[in-house]
Protein backbone atom coordinates (compact mmCIF):
# COMPACT_ATOMS: atom_id res chain seq x y z
CA UNK A 1 0.00 0.00 0.00
CA UNK A 2 1.46 3.35 -1.08
CA UNK A 3 0.79 6.01 1.55
CA UNK A 4 1.52 9.75 1.44
CA UNK A 5 1.51 11.75 4.67
CA UNK A 6 1.31 15.53 4.30
CA UNK A 7 1.56 17.54 7.52
CA UNK A 8 3.68 20.55 8.44
CA UNK A 9 4.21 19.23 11.97
CA UNK A 10 6.99 16.59 12.13
CA UNK A 11 5.52 15.15 15.33
CA UNK A 12 2.26 14.15 13.67
CA UNK A 13 4.05 12.79 10.60
CA UNK A 14 6.09 10.64 12.96
CA UNK A 15 3.03 9.45 14.90
CA UNK A 16 1.22 8.48 11.70
CA UNK A 17 4.29 6.81 10.21
CA UNK A 18 4.97 4.73 13.33
CA UNK A 19 1.34 3.71 13.82
CA UNK A 20 0.96 2.74 10.15
CA UNK A 21 4.20 0.74 10.26
CA UNK A 22 2.98 -1.03 13.41
CA UNK A 23 -0.39 -1.82 11.80
CA UNK A 24 1.27 -3.15 8.63
CA UNK A 25 3.37 -5.52 10.74
CA UNK A 26 0.38 -6.77 12.73
CA UNK A 27 -1.82 -7.29 9.66
CA UNK A 28 0.94 -8.43 7.29
CA UNK A 29 0.82 -5.91 4.46
CA UNK A 30 3.47 -3.71 2.84
CA UNK A 31 3.31 0.01 3.59
CA UNK A 32 5.41 2.27 1.38
CA UNK A 33 5.24 5.61 3.23
CA UNK A 34 6.27 9.00 1.83
CA UNK A 35 6.23 12.21 3.87
CA UNK A 36 5.67 15.81 2.82
CA UNK A 37 5.76 18.98 4.90
CA UNK A 38 3.24 20.90 2.78
CA UNK A 39 0.80 20.50 -0.09
CA UNK A 40 3.03 22.18 -2.64
CA UNK A 41 5.74 19.61 -2.01
CA UNK A 42 3.26 16.76 -2.39
CA UNK A 43 1.77 18.10 -5.63
CA UNK A 44 5.26 18.57 -7.10
CA UNK A 45 6.07 14.96 -6.24
CA UNK A 46 2.84 13.76 -7.89
CA UNK A 47 3.62 15.81 -11.00
CA UNK A 48 6.99 14.09 -11.14
CA UNK A 49 5.46 10.64 -11.06
CA UNK A 50 4.92 9.87 -7.37
CA UNK A 51 1.72 7.94 -6.67
CA UNK A 52 -0.25 6.91 -3.61
CA UNK A 53 -3.21 4.71 -2.80
CA UNK A 54 -3.92 6.80 0.30
CA UNK A 55 -3.26 10.46 1.11
CA UNK A 56 -3.24 11.54 4.77
CA UNK A 57 -3.70 15.32 4.55
CA UNK A 58 -3.53 17.82 7.40
CA UNK A 59 -6.35 20.30 6.82
CA UNK A 60 -4.87 23.33 8.58
CA UNK A 61 -1.22 24.27 8.91
CA UNK A 62 0.19 26.03 11.94
CA UNK A 63 -0.10 29.29 9.99
CA UNK A 64 -3.87 28.77 9.94
CA UNK A 65 -4.17 28.14 6.19
CA UNK A 66 -6.36 25.41 4.73
CA UNK A 67 -3.46 23.78 2.88
CA UNK A 68 -5.04 20.31 2.97
CA UNK A 69 -8.24 21.56 1.36
CA UNK A 70 -6.39 23.10 -1.57
CA UNK A 71 -4.16 20.05 -1.88
CA UNK A 72 -7.17 17.74 -2.01
CA UNK A 73 -8.72 19.82 -4.77
CA UNK A 74 -5.51 19.79 -6.81
CA UNK A 75 -5.15 16.03 -6.44
CA UNK A 76 -8.67 15.48 -7.76
CA UNK A 77 -8.18 18.01 -10.56
CA UNK A 78 -5.16 15.98 -11.65
CA UNK A 79 -7.30 12.85 -11.75
CA UNK A 80 -5.77 11.24 -8.64
CA UNK A 81 -8.17 8.62 -7.28
CA UNK A 82 -6.29 7.72 -4.10
CA UNK A 83 -8.28 7.71 -0.87
CA UNK A 84 -8.07 10.99 1.05
CA UNK A 85 -8.04 10.89 4.84
CA UNK A 86 -8.16 14.32 6.43
CA UNK A 87 -6.20 14.63 9.67
CA UNK A 88 -7.39 17.63 11.64
CA UNK A 89 -7.92 19.20 15.01
CA UNK A 90 -11.39 20.46 14.06
CA UNK A 91 -14.43 19.11 12.23
CA UNK A 92 -15.37 22.17 10.22
CA UNK A 93 -14.99 21.04 6.62
CA UNK A 94 -17.89 18.72 5.84
CA UNK A 95 -18.90 20.18 2.48
CA UNK A 96 -15.31 20.48 1.30
CA UNK A 97 -14.73 16.88 2.27
CA UNK A 98 -17.60 15.84 0.01
CA UNK A 99 -16.17 17.96 -2.79
CA UNK A 100 -12.92 15.96 -2.90
CA UNK A 101 -14.57 12.64 -1.94
CA UNK A 102 -12.78 12.38 1.39
CA UNK A 103 -12.71 8.80 2.68
CA UNK A 104 -12.40 9.52 6.39
CA UNK A 105 -11.63 12.24 8.95
CA UNK A 106 -9.20 11.61 11.77
CA UNK A 107 -8.89 13.92 14.76
CA UNK A 108 -5.28 14.40 15.78
CA UNK A 109 -5.96 13.71 19.42
CA UNK A 110 -7.60 10.38 18.47
CA UNK A 111 -4.92 8.98 16.14
CA UNK A 112 -3.74 6.15 18.46
CA UNK A 113 -7.22 4.71 19.04
CA UNK A 114 -8.95 5.56 15.74
CA UNK A 115 -6.22 4.99 13.13
CA UNK A 116 -6.34 1.13 13.25
CA UNK A 117 -10.04 1.23 12.35
CA UNK A 118 -9.43 3.69 9.51
CA UNK A 119 -6.63 1.49 8.15
CA UNK A 120 -8.90 -1.56 8.32
CA UNK A 121 -11.52 0.31 6.27
CA UNK A 122 -8.82 1.34 3.79
CA UNK A 123 -7.64 -2.25 3.34
CA UNK A 124 -11.19 -3.42 2.68
CA UNK A 125 -11.77 -0.59 0.22
CA UNK A 126 -8.59 -1.30 -1.74
CA UNK A 127 -8.92 -5.07 -1.75
CA UNK A 128 -12.38 -5.31 -3.35
CA UNK A 129 -12.81 -2.88 -6.21
CA UNK A 130 -14.95 -4.78 -8.75
CA UNK A 131 -18.73 -5.04 -8.91
CA UNK A 132 -19.95 -7.94 -11.06
CA UNK A 133 -23.41 -8.22 -12.65
CA UNK A 134 -25.19 -9.88 -15.58
CA UNK A 135 -26.40 -7.72 -18.47
CA UNK A 136 -27.44 -8.80 -21.97
CA UNK A 137 -26.26 -12.35 -21.41
CA UNK A 138 -22.78 -11.20 -20.42
CA UNK A 139 -20.94 -10.95 -17.14
CA UNK A 140 -19.78 -7.37 -16.71
CA UNK A 141 -17.38 -5.91 -14.17
CA UNK A 142 -17.04 -2.27 -13.19
CA UNK A 143 -14.77 -0.54 -10.72
CA UNK A 144 -16.91 0.21 -7.67
CA UNK A 145 -14.93 3.39 -7.09
CA UNK A 146 -16.18 4.77 -10.43
CA UNK A 147 -19.87 4.16 -9.69
CA UNK A 148 -21.96 7.27 -9.04
CA UNK A 149 -25.33 5.71 -8.22
CA UNK A 150 -27.86 2.99 -8.98
CA UNK A 151 -31.52 3.67 -9.73
CA UNK A 152 -34.28 1.08 -9.48
CA UNK A 153 -37.33 0.91 -11.72
CA UNK A 154 -39.42 -2.13 -10.79
CA UNK A 155 -36.88 -4.97 -11.29
CA UNK A 156 -34.52 -3.11 -13.61
CA UNK A 157 -31.44 -1.32 -12.29
CA UNK A 158 -29.73 1.59 -13.98
CA UNK A 159 -26.09 1.78 -12.91
CA UNK A 160 -24.32 5.07 -13.67
CA UNK A 161 -20.52 5.42 -13.52
CA UNK A 162 -18.28 8.37 -14.25
CA UNK A 163 -17.96 7.13 -17.84
CA UNK A 164 -20.92 4.88 -18.72
CA UNK A 165 -24.30 3.58 -17.70
CA UNK A 166 -25.73 0.05 -17.72
CA UNK A 167 -29.17 -1.51 -17.35
CA UNK A 168 -29.78 -4.99 -16.00
CA UNK A 169 -32.27 -7.06 -14.05
CA UNK A 170 -31.80 -7.10 -10.29
CA UNK A 171 -33.19 -5.56 -7.14
CA UNK A 172 -31.73 -2.57 -5.35
CA UNK A 173 -31.79 -4.53 -2.09
CA UNK A 174 -29.53 -7.19 -3.60
CA UNK A 175 -27.17 -4.62 -5.11
CA UNK A 176 -26.95 -2.83 -1.76
CA UNK A 177 -25.79 -6.04 -0.07
CA UNK A 178 -23.25 -6.76 -2.80
CA UNK A 179 -21.77 -3.25 -2.86
CA UNK A 180 -21.56 -2.96 0.91
CA UNK A 181 -20.58 -0.15 3.27
CA UNK A 182 -19.32 2.54 0.84
CA UNK A 183 -22.80 2.76 -0.69
CA UNK A 184 -25.69 4.63 0.88
CA UNK A 185 -29.42 4.06 0.43
CA UNK A 186 -31.09 7.47 0.38
CA UNK A 187 -34.39 6.56 -1.27
CA UNK A 188 -36.25 3.36 -2.04
CA UNK A 189 -35.17 3.83 -5.67
CA UNK A 190 -31.62 5.18 -5.24
CA UNK A 191 -28.31 3.88 -3.92
CA UNK A 192 -25.36 6.31 -4.05
CA UNK A 193 -21.60 5.95 -3.69
CA UNK A 194 -20.66 7.93 -0.58
CA UNK A 195 -17.18 8.56 -1.99
CA UNK A 196 -18.77 10.53 -4.83
CA UNK A 197 -20.89 12.88 -2.73
CA UNK A 198 -19.93 16.50 -3.37
CA UNK A 199 -22.67 18.22 -1.37
CA UNK A 200 -25.37 17.14 1.02
CA UNK A 201 -28.54 18.77 2.34
CA UNK A 202 -31.60 17.43 4.07
CA UNK A 203 -33.42 16.83 0.80
CA UNK A 204 -30.80 15.87 -1.77
CA UNK A 205 -27.30 14.65 -2.50
CA UNK A 206 -25.17 16.24 -5.22
CA UNK A 207 -22.79 14.03 -7.21
CA UNK A 208 -20.16 14.99 -9.84
CA UNK A 209 -21.71 16.67 -12.87
CA UNK A 210 -24.18 18.39 -10.51
CA UNK A 211 -26.35 15.27 -10.52
CA UNK A 212 -29.03 15.67 -7.84
CA UNK A 213 -30.27 12.53 -6.08
CA UNK A 214 -33.34 12.89 -3.82
CA UNK A 215 -33.38 11.90 -0.16
CA UNK A 216 -36.78 10.59 0.88
CA UNK A 217 -38.23 11.37 4.29
CA UNK A 218 -38.09 7.72 5.33
CA UNK A 219 -34.32 7.60 4.71
CA UNK A 220 -33.39 11.14 5.83
CA UNK A 221 -32.41 10.23 9.39
CA UNK A 222 -30.39 7.20 8.29
CA UNK A 223 -28.54 9.26 5.67
CA UNK A 224 -27.66 11.96 8.19
CA UNK A 225 -26.41 9.40 10.72
CA UNK A 226 -24.28 7.55 8.17
CA UNK A 227 -22.68 10.71 6.79
CA UNK A 228 -22.09 12.33 10.16
CA UNK A 229 -20.58 9.12 11.55
CA UNK A 230 -17.58 9.57 9.24
CA UNK A 231 -16.94 12.98 10.76
CA UNK A 232 -16.37 11.63 14.27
Amino acid sequence: MRIAICDDEPLYRQILREKIAEDSFVHNYDADISEYSDGRQLIEAVENGAAADVFFLDIQTRQGTDDGIRTGRKLRERGENGLIVYVTGFIDYVQTGYEVRAFRYLLKNQIPEKLPGVLADIRRELSDTEYTFQAGGETLRVDRRRILYLESNIRTLRLVTLENEYRFYDTLDHAEVQLGEPFLRCHRSFLVNKRMIRKYSGSQIILPGEIAIPISRSYARQVKQRLMLEMR
